[in-house]
């Protein structure tokens, strides 16, 4: 009971103001328990954290410089001494140090006691980190030449500047498997860097990209040359279809895209996605139109994106011009839907057929009919520009 009472009378820390765009949940609690991935950047992106290792993504790790180690030791160390001043259990789940930031994953087990919070917890380990920054350039341990895959190694006297940067990015676990998610992400960390690093014209973003019969502006990332490829097949699918039907409509489309098209859609409905997901398999041509907005806050394609993008088979398409409210939200409105179909249709030297024709140019080919209208692709030649 009493413990109840403390509760309800210990005052709730509520959200920050927002600044820059870094997230903070208006109205959450930070001193009440739950899991939180908190992100900082170094000031002015230094890479003085770590250094990229490895010959290929899949061998791509970061090794810590003693600056970074340090990052890290302090992390556990500070949700160590809340845990001890505060009695409220402070567990490090998991973290990821890059050359210029750092992720960390932490749960608070129980309530923080009155003047006890996320915030306070976090801005004590940056000061930490900062004055080990300072101490370290006075002793010219962060002194050095760059190398190329880490330029901005600082030298010289310290000015007393932060080593992190205004602020922490945090994010609130609310889901079940988003945990995996977020080790995920954070274990992919080094693999993105390198193919960033290493394909950085297949990563960069080009702003006011015109394609399509109607030239409508995007913003692009990834093998643009899709867009003038000679086959371009729009893929639409309807929401309701059973799990035959849409395995005739993935049949349809592969067929299709391992003849040499370029499949072109939003992949919203199941049978889209489904489409998508056999075609990613096989790294097969994908021009994917997305629903935000390319610019500021997403520098780089993320996830399955940035790996498509890097490897040369997708390119994706931003209509909106900019991370938005609207282009932030997770669910899809049926008015960003048929935008992104217009715009897939614009974009395509095929368009979709119903689902009856699908039904009828199967039953074609199942005959062995050869449909002069609709030539099918799978024979025409594998043409294969270098990506």
């Amino acid at each position: 009971m009493n413990d109840e009472l403390n509760k309800k009378q210990r005052s709730i820390v509520r959200a920050e103001v927002k600044h820059n765009r870094l997230r903070r949940k208006e109205g959450h609690d930070y001193a009440a328990p739950g899991i939180y991935m908190i992100t900082v950047t170094t000031a002015d992106r230094q890479r003085i954290l770590g250094e990229l290792k490895g010959n290929s993504p899949e061998e791509a790790s970061i090794r810590p410089t003693a600056l970074g180690e340090y990052v890290i030791a302090a992390f556990r160390k500070m949700a160590a001494m809340v845990t001890e001043k505060t009695g409220s259990r402070i567990q490090v789940y998991q973290y990821q140090l890059m050359p210029d930031h750092f992720h960390g994953i932490l749960r608070i087990h129980d309530a923080l006691p009155e003047g006890w919070h996320l915030s306070r917890m976090i801005g004590a380990w940056k000061g930490d980190c900062s004055r080990e920054y300072w101490r370290q350039q006075d002793a010219g341990l962060t002194s050095g030449a760059p190398n190329k895959e880490n330029a901005g190694l600082t030298s010289g006297a310290h000015n007393k500047e932060s080593l992190f940067s205004s602020g922490y990015n945090d994010k609130i676990l609310y889901h079940e498997g988003q945990l995996d998610g977020w080790y995920e992400y954070l274990h992919d960390n080094p693999r993105r860097l390198w193919l960033k690093m290493h394909y950085p014209d297949r990563l960069r973003k080009i702003y006011d990209f015109k394609a399509g019969k109607q030239g409508h502006s995007y913003t692009a990332v990834g093998n643009t040359f899709w867009v003038k490829y000679p086959e371009r097949v729009q893929v639409r699918c309807h929401r309701n279809l059973t799990d035959e039907q849409i395995q005739a409509e993935v049949e349809h489309y592969m067929r299709l895209a391992r003849g040499g098209a370029v499949l072109v859609s939003p992949f919203i409905s199941p049978a889209e996605k489904a489409v998508y997901e056999a075609a990613y398999k096989e790294q097969l041509k994908i021009i994917r139109i997305v629903n935000r907005g390319l610019d500021g806050k997403f520098i780089y394609p993320t996830g399955r994106d940035l790996k498509g993008c890097s490897a040369g088979f997708m390119l994706v398409l931003a209509p909106y011009a900019d991370y938005s409210a609207e282009t932030a939200e997770t669910r899809i409105t049926r008015s960003q839907c048929l935008d992104m179909n217009g715009y897939a249709a614009d974009l395509s030297t095929i368009l979709a057929l119903t689902h009856e024709a699908h039904n009828k140019e199967n039953a074609a080919l199942t005959h062995g009919e050869h449909n002069k209208e609709r030539e099918d692709l799978s024979s025409a030649p594998d043409i294969r520009p270098e990506i």
